[in-house]
């Protein structure tokens, strides 16, 4: 009996080795959307969808949203130590398991909303499109150039 009861304690031992890892992991579910929607998702440089989108991300990822005629709007993913990896407790092995795979943080955010800004080289192209230059003057003592632009 004696030997049967150090026998369940050392598995339950290595079933709670890296508690982070197993019962939470490292990536969480996180919906993105954009105003106005339809931006293109970058998780770490790599194109993951267009938003609404529901992505699982880690934390620290860098998530890039862009979208044509609007600013690129960068978040990177917050995070805070995930207390599951408690569980561990004196297990050195434990610890540096959830270390390893990232699992000691995890994502606090579950929805993400951003909004993009019309790109200021939009409205300059809008002009250029709608008007034309009738007139450009260059100061080179003052460092100045003056540009006239006509409507339609």
């Amino acid at each position: 009996m004696k030997r049967l009861s150090i026998i369940l304690m050392s598995a339950a031992f290595l079933l709670i080795t890296s508690c982070g890892s197993i019962l939470t992991g490292s990536k969480r579910k996180v919906m993105f959307e954009t105003n106005p929607p339809g931006a293109k998702v970058f998780v770490n440089g790599m194109e993951k969808g267009q938003t609404p989108v529901k992505l699982r991300v880690k934390a620290e990822d860098n998530i890039e949203f862009k979208l044509e005629n609007y600013t690129e709007k960068v978040v990177v993913m917050d995070s805070s130590f995930n207390l599951v990896s408690i569980l561990n407790g004196f297990n050195l092995i434990g610890w540096g398991i959830d270390a390893l795979t990232g699992s000691l943080k995890r994502v606090d955010t579950k929805y993400v909303k951003v909004t993009l800004d019309k790109s200021k080289k939009t409205a300059f192209m809008n002009y250029m499109k709608n008007g034309n230059i009738t007139n450009v003057t260059i100061d080179k003592e003052n460092k100045v150039i003056e540009t006239t632009i006509v409507l339609k």
